[in-house]
């Protein structure tokens, strides 16, 4: 499957496809982590970890993904997280690894969605918690 169209530049994307898990409003994410970016040279050299805030952009990337599809606007629209809740980070990812990040829609309104999260690698949940995002024109 194609990468999926995200508003955010090549460099910050950090979702390398997704894919519809089965009913409902959720889809799933595919990263693989690769050793060359950047962040894993300086986030803890000799033993890398993925910073957590990754985690939280990974779900906010595959929601937006999830949202456009549901709502029928476009992917590439700059949207908005608004409020993070109940995220928790539970185990570390390192270089090389892929996970997968679970979302699903749990509310929609006209401007705002909330969705809950999970990344995981394999079976195991590595992260998971809430995010209510806002698709909002941008001001410039």
């Amino acid at each position: 499957m194609p990468p999926p169209r995200l508003p955010q530049g090549p460099q910050f994307r950090l979702l390398d496809e997704v894919s519809a898990p089965g009913p409902g409003p959720s889809l799933t994410g595919r990263t693989w982590l690769n050793p060359d970016w950047p962040i894993f040279h300086d986030h803890f050299p000799g033993q890398p970890l993925l910073p957590a805030v990754y985690f939280v952009e990974m779900a906010a990337q595959a929601a937006g993904v999830l949202w456009a599809a549901e709502a029928g606007f476009s992917p590439a629209t700059p949207l908005q997280v608004v409020e993070i809740r109940k995220f928790r980070i539970r185990r570390p990812a390192r270089p090389g690894q892929t996970l997968q990040t679970l979302v699903r829609m749990e509310r929609a309104w006209p401007q705002l969605a909330a969705f809950h999260a999970q990344i995981m690698r394999e079976d195991v949940v590595l992260a998971e918690g809430e995010i209510t995002m806002a698709n909002v024109p941008v001001a410039t």
